[in-house]
């Protein structure tokens, strides 16, 4: 799935915004933003200009060195999260998600006694939800029904990991594997650090690879991190518990 601000809430009557889908910016087109985002979008943006846009590439220096350097597996989990990607018009997977559930099974097939958790609600009224899209590729590839935990709610990468953790934790203390996209890692990570979840992260790719469409979506995850960036700094200088009480 792609991202968004962490200030972003559900349109209440909005059927026609769910109806747009995940085209471009999937979960910009689901939800509108409300004070605390567009404040925090504005304070983001004269941040890149108060530092001649220093800040701005530090954060993309950031995503691209997780893209480049974070690894493909981990040792024994037990909880698997394969965040959510958008589905393509027949409602399949796009290669995309398939590399995240490929890398997933992967993992599966060293730690048998994981769980596989599939993130990710329906994109549009009467779609299927990506997690139940998944769920049936990862059976068709002979995981057992037991394994699958689906979360069909959520509707961006903050939603994934919030209801990820209404399940119980690994019960052995083991970090969760985080499973998602290379160019997807860092934002994801900080979203996880920021709602105390352990985990070591797993890019669905073997590599980083130097592609015009790879580099855009770093910009947009480089632009979506300096906004979470500035925002989570600003709620916790001002301890402004409203917006704490959002990203943790």
């Amino acid at each position: 799935m792609a991202s968004s601000s962490l200030w972003l809430f559900r349109r209440r009557g909005g059927n026609r915004l769910r109806q747009r889908g995940r085209s471009g910016s999937p979960e910009l087109d689901s939800f509108f933003l409300g004070a605390d985002g567009l404040s925090m979008l504005a304070l983001s943006i004269l941040v890149v200009l108060a530092s001649g846009t220093l800040s701005f590439w530090l954060v993309l220096g950031y995503v691209l060195r997780i893209a480049r350097r974070s690894g493909t597996s981990a040792d024994t989990p037990s909880r698997i999260l394969i965040l959510g990607s958008r589905l393509d018009p027949e409602g399949r997977p796009t290669p995309t998600y398939r590399s995240r559930l490929e890398r997933a099974l992967q993992l599966f097939e060293r730690a048998p006694k994981a769980r596989i958790f599939l993130l990710g609600g329906s994109t549009a009224e009467g779609a299927p939800t990506e997690a139940a899209v998944g769920a049936h590729y990862l059976l068709a590839r002979g995981v057992p029904e037991g394994a699958l935990v689906r979360e069909e709610r959520s509707r961006h990468t903050l939603e994934n990991l919030r209801f990820s953790r209404c399940a119980p934790a690994a019960s052995d203390g083991q970090p969760d594997a985080l499973v998602t996209s290379r160019f997807h890692l860092a934002r994801s990570s900080l979203l996880a650090s920021g709602l105390h979840i352990p985990h070591i992260l797993c890019g669905a790719e073997d590599r980083w690879t130097f592609r015009s469409g790879e580099i855009l979506r770093l910009l947009h995850e480089a632009f979506l991190a300096h906004w979470y960036l500035v925002g989570r700094t600003y709620a916790r200088w001002t301890r402004n518990q409203r917006m704490l009480d959002q990203i943790s």
